[in-house]
């Protein structure tokens, strides 16, 4: 089970996939373009299961920072999207830039190295054309993402994709960088152009509207705890309720890791999964009824149910 959680971190780090939860037993499958990637060794086909897209938030990795990048930059604050500025102009950093990782540097070295992003969203548009190609280039040879954009002329990009079209770079692969990059509102001037950048990058991102946004957390504790521990996790929702279908938390026999919602939820989902533990019961799924005439006397007036997994 560990090796599982463990692929479905690494496949994470590269874009949104597919996940088939069993709710017979719990069992899992993932998948990419429709591609099975991985699975739980008790993984077994059924009608009675959910298919959820799921996916890490992106980090927005900019390929020059100019004034589209800066206002990027100040636009994406409130959504708290990890970012990554690469340049070759040191003048550049006219300010405090807190929130992201920045690499200075000949961007013929920054394209010699490789780096470690989670869920990365490429963003092109440094202060040459040639600069804007090898960018791409770089790109589209060493990542896989759901989201590549460059900005130019459709001269500039015809010239750039056929350049690299010679280099190897299927016509495919080209057909899905967003290029000219953002969606297409007539906008002027730095700040409306980075509102259509971050509007075609949230419009990827959900897609999907019962997208979930995956909890590196807990995916990461799944593929390095000792077991055994319980996985809970919300599968569906009616109503008003503290947390999202798709929230997950672990329960052990000593302590709970992240959250499902809090409250009197949280706490009667910690007691069931120490019970299982203490019982050896490997799969449950609680029902909850969030009014104050259900056993919890919550005010929420919501329903939730709650699948309870064992990791062994």
């Amino acid at each position: 089970m560990r090796k599982y959680y463990e692929k479905l971190n690494c496949i994470l780090h590269s874009g949104a996939v597919a996940r088939i939860t069993n709710l017979n037993n719990g069992s899992e499958a993932i998948f990419k373009d429709g591609v099975l990637c991985t699975k739980t060794d008790d993984y077994e086909e059924s009608e009675n299961s959910i298919k959820e897209t799921i996916s890490y938030p992106p980090t927005l990795v900019l390929f020059g920072f100019g004034h589209i990048a800066k206002a990027i930059y100040s636009i994406s604050e409130n959504l708290k999207f990890p970012l990554f500025i690469f340049d070759d102009r040191k003048e550049m950093l006219d300010a405090s830039y807190d929130r992201a990782t920045i690499v200075i540097d000949d961007y013929d070295k920054i394209f010699s190295r490789t780096y470690s992003f989670i869920n990365p969203y490429f963003l092109i548009f440094t202060h040459g054309h040639k600069a804007d190609e090898s960018a791409l280039y770089y790109v589209l040879s060493n990542y896989e993402s759901d989201y590549v954009g460059m900005i130019g002329s459709k001269r500039k990009i015809k010239l750039t994709y056929d350049n690299l079209i010679k280099k190897g770079i299927k016509e495919e692969t080209l057909e899905n960088v967003k290029a000219p990059i953002g969606l297409s509102i007539n906008a002027e001037g730095p700040d409306e152009i980075a509102i259509a950048i971050i509007a075609e990058i949230i419009k990827t991102y959900r897609k999907d509207k019962r997208q979930i946004k995956a909890n590196e957390t807990v995916i990461t504790a799944l593929g390095t705890l000792k077991p055994p521990m319980i996985l809970a996790r919300i599968i569906s929702k009616e109503g008003s309720s503290p947390a999202k279908v798709g929230s997950e938390m672990i329960i052990t026999k000593e302590a709970a890791i992240s959250t499902i919602g809090g409250g009197a939820l949280e706490l009667e989902t910690i007691k069931r999964a120490r019970a299982m533990l203490e019982s050896n019961i490997k799969y449950a799924i609680a029902d909850f009824n969030l009014t104050e005439e259900g056993e919890l006397n919550m005010a929420c007036g919501g329903k939730e149910k709650v699948m309870l997994k064992m990791i062994i």
